[in-house]
């Protein structure tokens, strides 16, 4: 047994569940620092200025995990992170809606697309054109027609980049990619998502959350925190959303705002119905979030006369706790130096 090789790929296994999920150029410590920056220059220093939110007192006692009470959840969340909620549609049925949307494209792809595309793709319709016409009837046809066209482009240039593709093993990595996507559930591994209307012709955006976060409360409010980032920094063009790191911007605005517990502490956590599996949420994972956490109280402390860490230990997991605290030591004993180089005591 090739120990070394073992302990190597754990390691591996670890930073993809633990670590952040995209490239942070130049680090995920100075990316933090340089991002929160850029977050100050554009919206200034009062989101850092309210207290942070804390679970046990943003969350109703009286949720009840129905959508009347995660979409008041939600509207408490726009209202906190000061973004207009009345042109956004908040649902709890995303799931459903991408099935539709990929049924939708799978029907028009064979119906429109030449025969050996058609023949090369392997999207699988899950619903019927009456089914989909029954959600659309529902009030989500807005959302069908934008995730269906998003569908049909990305499985035609899967397909076609197939066709056109001579040398036979790169053929075959093409293909086993387009089987990962084929073979995976519509929409599967994500909580939440985010839609402009303004695309497909319509009006607004919508944020569609999986029915299984209406159960988390503070799932609910993850989400939809970093799904309002994209609906500020999207939405208003301020980040070009094609970027390696749009997502992870998305995560740190939500932050920002005052988000960070809820951030860090959903970042890992047990798939349902198998106890033993752990899955990463959010694109900064647990030790990125936990370090922006950090950067966000030890920012805060620097604008109001308050401890670096007012009342957090007792909203936070362990796991984050321990790696706040580390991060927040190493940003204080940084300053202390960099004090005493200036010759000016740290405040």
């Amino acid at each position: 047994m090739n120990l070394i090789g073992a302990w190597r790929r754990r390691l591996r296994e670890r930073e993809l569940l633990y670590g952040p999920k995209v490239l942070l150029p130049g680090g995920p410590e100075q990316w933090i620092e340089d991002t929160l920056d850029w977050l100050i220059g554009q919206f200034g220093t009062e989101p850092l200025r309210r207290p942070p939110v804390l679970p046990t007192a943003f969350v109703p006692k009286e949720y009840d995990g129905s959508e009347r009470a995660a979409w008041e959840l939600c509207v408490r969340v726009c209202a906190w992170m000061e973004v207009p909620d009345d042109r956004i549609r908040f649902s709890f049925r995303m799931e459903e809606v991408r099935a539709a949307a990929r049924s939708a494209a799978v029907h028009r792809f064979t119906a429109e697309q030449p025969r050996e595309l058609v023949a090369l793709s392997g999207l699988q319709a899950t619903m019927t054109p009456a089914e989909v016409a029954a959600l659309v009837a529902e009030g989500f046809d807005a959302e069908i027609a934008v995730l269906t066209e998003r569908e049909l482009d990305a499985e035609l240039r899967r397909t076609t980049a197939i066709a056109q593709e001579t040398d036979p093993n790169r053929r075959a990595d093409l293909y086993a990619r387009a089987e990962a996507v084929w073979s995976a559930p519509a929409g599967s591994g994500s909580r939440a998502c985010w839609i402009d209307l303004r695309t497909g012709g319509r009006e607004g955006t919508a944020v569609m959350l999986s029915a299984t976060t209406l159960a988390e409360p503070a799932a609910v409010v993850a989400a939809v925190a970093h799904e309002l980032g994209h609906e500020v920094l999207w939405g208003y063009h301020l980040i070009d959303r094609q970027r390696p790191d749009a997502e992870a911007v998305s995560d740190l605005f939500a932050v920002f705002h005052g988000f960070g517990v809820f951030l860090a502490n959903q970042a890992v956590e047990r798939v349902p119905g198998k106890r033993s599996m752990l899955q990463s949420l959010g694109y900064l994972g647990e030790r990125g979030a936990s370090d922006a956490l950090a950067a966000y109280c030890f920012r805060r402390h620097g604008l109001w006369a308050e401890s670096l860490l007012p009342v957090l230990p007792t909203e936070l997991d362990r796991a984050v706790r321990i790696r706040t605290f580390a991060r927040l030591a190493t940003l204080v004993k940084n300053a202390e130096i960099s004090s005493i180089q200036e010759g000016a005591p740290l405040r």
